[in-house]
């Protein structure tokens, strides 16, 4: 049975530009990022990675965790979970877009799997009050596999999933209605 390391929990995490950063502060690389396999989680060729999020810009819920092992699966209460591999080639994994105040995990260089689960996707950005999304993101010391997508529910991971039902030139949060209502409205 595996173990929990360490646990990093921040209710009011500020991110930027629709994705939650994974990133090592030594490097500071996003490279290109794909969410089009999980409409969830991507890893760049240099080791960085991002959470696909709803939220623009504002503040979301973030629980990081490092285990020994694969934590057990609880899916119950999620949207969305996915899973990846990680090539990790730094000493900690700052959270966020914020490298002057960024939590993070000491996590030491080699190969790892990212379980990243989200809920409140469908929210959109809130001003005021509690973050609508909340994510639990897990990693644990693993070699490399194929991505595994545990559970998909939201219509923001399915919009990104399938970035083709949105028309080209729209933003990637916005559903097909909202974009049809728009068009009327514009006469187009």
């Amino acid at each position: 049975m595996s173990s929990l390391i360490h646990r990093v929990n921040e209710p009011q995490l500020f991110i930027d530009a629709n994705t939650l950063d994974l990133l090592d502060p030594e490097t500071m690389e996003t490279g290109v990022l794909d969410h089009t396999g999980n409409g969830l989680v991507a890893v760049t060729d240099q080791g960085a990675a991002a959470i696909a999020t709803a939220t623009e810009s504002g503040h979301i819920h973030v629980t990081a965790e490092l285990w020994d092992g694969a934590p057990p699966l609880r899916l119950d209460g999620w949207q969305d979970a996915a899973e990846i591999s990680i090539s990790w080639t730094g000493q900690r994994m700052e959270l966020g877009c914020d490298p002057d105040d960024a939590p993070h995990l000491d996590l030491p260089p080699g190969s790892y799997r990212l379980l990243a689960h989200g809920r409140g996707r469908d929210s959109g950005d809130v001003e005021g009050g509690d973050p609508p999304e909340t994510y639990l993101l897990q990693l644990w010391p693993a070699p490399a596999q194929k991505p595994v997508v545990h559970k998909a529910t939201s219509h923001y991971g399915a919009s990104i999933r399938s970035p083709d039902t949105t028309p080209k030139g729209w933003p990637a949060w916005m559903t097909p209605d909202e974009i049809a209502a728009i068009r009327a409205a514009r006469g187009q």
